[in-house]
């Protein structure tokens, strides 16, 4: 079942790849497919969780235990969708895989970056790029730690160990898939790939579609929940203006979006 192999001398021999798909998107995944084999690669499509579906459910959605007060369906529903693989890792005894959305641009990089990777060393590695600055860690071969939430979980790789902690962590959510997926946790320290070597397509060029509404917002709890949060973001900015972030740039981190590679279009404007 194994999407990759390779002899990497050091890096992942084994590399299941994952594409979350819905089922009344088949144009997607065709194009998902043929951008994959372009590369010598097979994904394994993975039918996504559809907030649409009269049956919808996610049993582990918990409103106000996590980072926001509650979540849209279609939040839910992404979160669920990863969940489901994560699991899938733990039963079928999956070393590593790399999980993708459907909407991805591909470096030709890709294939060669898959056979260097070490989840095994990191947990999770983050692959894909994202059109917004955020704080990172010294550079550590091709990578850098990831020193705040970022956007977009629509490419990277988990280890089993990362997938099983991920799976404990989250009997009970209430966090975006991103804040929760790239969060750092005693053991588990998520990396971001430089430069980047996917994409998402919205953010090189302008989206066709989209999976939330511009008008939808979730709930966002009661008063004390909100400021509890607002103080939160406020210390947070005061110890970066106090020094923290002159402090992370001394040590080679940088304030940045993660550049694309070569062969990727470029972010738009």
């Amino acid at each position: 079942m194994w999407a990759w192999n390779a002899d990497t001398g050091g890096g992942m021999a084994e590399l299941a790849i994952f594409v979350i798909n819905l089922d009344r998107a088949a144009a997607r995944m065709q194009r998902m497919a043929q951008r994959f084999a372009a590369l010598g690669l097979q994904p394994l499509r993975v039918a996504a969780v559809d907030a649409a579906a009269p049956a919808f459910a996610a049993p582990g959605y918990a409103p106000g235990a996590g980072d926001r007060w509650a979540l849209l369906p279609v939040e839910q529903a992404i979160f669920e969708s990863h969940r489901q693989i994560w699991q899938r890792m733990v039963d079928q005894d999956l070393p590593a895989a790399l999980i993708c959305e459907d909407d991805l641009l591909l470096s030709r990089d890709l294939p060669q970056a898959l056979a260097d990777l070490d989840p095994g060393a990191h947990g999770v590695i983050k692959l894909d790029g994202f059109s917004a600055a955020r704080r990172y860690g010294p550079l550590q071969g091709d990578l850098r730690a990831i020193a705040e939430p970022v956007p977009s979980a629509a490419c990277y790789a988990l280890s089993q160990s990362a997938a099983r902690q991920l799976l404990q962590d989250s009997q009970q959510y209430c966090a975006t898939l991103d804040d929760f997926v790239f969060a750092p946790r005693v053991g588990l320290q998520p990396m971001q790939r430089f430069p980047a070597l996917a994409v998402q397509e919205m953010c090189v060029s302008a989206p066709t579609d989209a999976r939330v509404s511009a008008l939808a917002r979730p709930d966002k709890g009661p008063l004390g929940f909100r400021l509890r949060q607002e103080l939160r973001r406020g210390l947070r900015r005061l110890r970066r203006k106090l020094g923290g972030d002159r402090a992370l740039i001394a040590r080679g981190g940088v304030i940045a979006r993660p550049d694309l590679a070569p062969d990727l279009p470029p972010y738009r404007s």
